[in-house]
């Protein structure tokens, strides 16, 4: 059998509602008669294990059906350590979860499911790029992850722990906005050291570091107006130290990318940033909680070919 599409899929992302949405999507790939496997996740980090097996036992096209942090765990299923296991294999993501940030980048985050299917069956592959993290994990230790949208320290990483363990029910845009509001309670800006492209290029507290290749996160905000998935760098955003107040006349800001013109809010463009400090500082990447810096970051462009 001609081993093509495979599909991951989380049923628990959208609260358990992409459980329900996956009967459709498999009766519609088996109406246009396409040969695939799929295999429903159980656990954090199994879409990544459950990849790398896809990918060595032949399968060409992987698509991640669930939220961005379902999409990051597919994503570094495509290595096996150091190691790309094939260069070749594409990439396919159907948005269904709870921020669906990075399909507001693509432009496809209204799409009806027939619309969605049609398109990962029928997509080309192109290569865009993608951002790799080396940071610190709880024990002390050091690990490194892709992420493919954008990946935040601070008061954002904080934010995404609370969402991750609330009810989700209202949606992506609801659900983070909380989230906010519940993080100004015990909120706290962090000393950091910043490099960008091996150059010295902030000092001082923050209160986030927004490290993107996509434009939005948390739940549709537009963080990085002017970010580009493959244009071979980041955008990085940093607000400078902020109270609640502050916070809280300038969030609608961000919804519509108007924050850049905040002088508190710095912004660069590069390939490889460093963020350190002598404080515990969390570390999210595509809406998942994974660590703490100091932290690595670095481009690599055109890494992965994505179905478009």
């Amino acid at each position: 059998m001609k081993r093509e599409f495979f599909f991951v899929i989380n049923p628990a992302s959208a609260g358990g509602k992409t459980k329900k949405l996956w009967p459709h999507i498999k009766a519609l790939a088996e109406k246009e008669n396409t040969e695939f496997g799929f295999y429903l996740t159980s656990y954090r980090m199994e879409a990544s294990r459950i990849t790398s097996r896809a990918i060595k036992e032949g399968y060409k096209r992987i698509i991640a059906v669930g939220g961005d942090g379902t999409l990051n765990e597919v994503l570094n299923g495509f290595w096996d350590g150091n190691r790309k296991i094939a260069p070749d294999t594409c990439l396919g993501y159907f948005p269904s979860g709870t921020g669906e940030d990075f399909s507001r980048t693509l432009g496809i985050e209204k799409l009806s499911i027939e619309t969605q299917t049609e398109r990962l069956l029928k997509a080309p592959g192109t290569y865009i790029d993608i951002g790799e993290a080396h940071f610190q994990k709880g024990d002390g230790s050091t690990t490194s992850r892709k992420f493919i949208n954008e990946s935040s320290v601070g008061f954002g990483a904080n934010v995404t722990e609370l969402v991750n363990r609330s009810n989700k029910i209202f949606g992506g845009k609801t659900s983070f906005f909380t989230g906010v509001l519940r993080s100004l309670c015990f909120l706290k800006n962090h000393s950091v050291r910043i490099k960008a492209d091996g150059k010295d290029f902030f000092e001082g507290k923050t209160l986030i570091t927004a490290v993107t290749n996509g434009k939005y996160f948390g739940g549709s905000m537009m963080i990085s107006p002017k970010a580009m998935i493959d244009d071979g760098f980041f955008d990085v955003v940093i607000a400078r130290e902020m109270n609640r107040k502050e916070i809280l006349r300038d969030i609608g800001s961000i919804y519509s990318g108007n924050h850049l013109s905040n002088p508190k809010v710095l912004s660069i463009r590069c390939k490889t940033l460093s963020v350190q400090s002598g404080e515990k500082v969390f570390l999210e990447m595509d809406g998942e909680p994974v660590g703490l810096i100091d932290a690595q970051f670095k481009l690599l462009e055109k890494e992965i070919r994505f179905l478009l």
